[in-house]
């Protein structure tokens, strides 16, 4: 991972984020996202992402962002990517712990999870909602 994109999150030689994940979303992308984000995102922010994970519930984190809240379903992916890797606020950062391919599957992991939780049949294709319709 030479390009700075992909390592930084910023389109290169600006300040601007990246709009869309730089990896091609694959079933092994969003597999290898889903155990990262279970194993280091999912105890403060919740399997769903709703801010509701295990040290929420155990008091140990006062205030945990809900991942499916609007500011953050409508944030670039490289300033989730960015998010991970510095930190922000109370959320420390992770990019001395996850590597940086790790963590854009992490970032399509969240944006599966977060249409899973959002999304609506509109979202579908066409002849995905004929289908349905039946």
């Amino acid at each position: 991972f030479e390009d700075a994109p992909v390592n930084t999150g910023r389109v290169t030689g600006t300040t601007n984020f990246v709009e869309t994940n730089p990896l091609p979303v694959t079933w092994p992308l969003l597999r290898r996202g889903r155990e990262r984000f279970n194993i280091y995102c999912a105890p403060c922010h919740g399997a769903l992402g709703d801010g509701n994970g295990i040290n929420t519930k155990l008091g140990v984190m006062p205030a945990v962002a809900n991942l499916q809240d609007k500011r953050i379903v409508e944030m670039a992916d490289g300033e989730i990517f960015n998010t991970i890797t510095l930190g922000k606020g109370l959320m420390g950062a992770h990019g001395p712990l996850v590597p940086v391919a790790d963590r854009w599957a992490i970032v399509a992991y969240l944006r599966a999870l977060q249409l899973s939780q959002l999304g609506s049949v509109d979202d579908l294709p066409p002849d995905q909602q004929k289908k349905l319709n039946r």
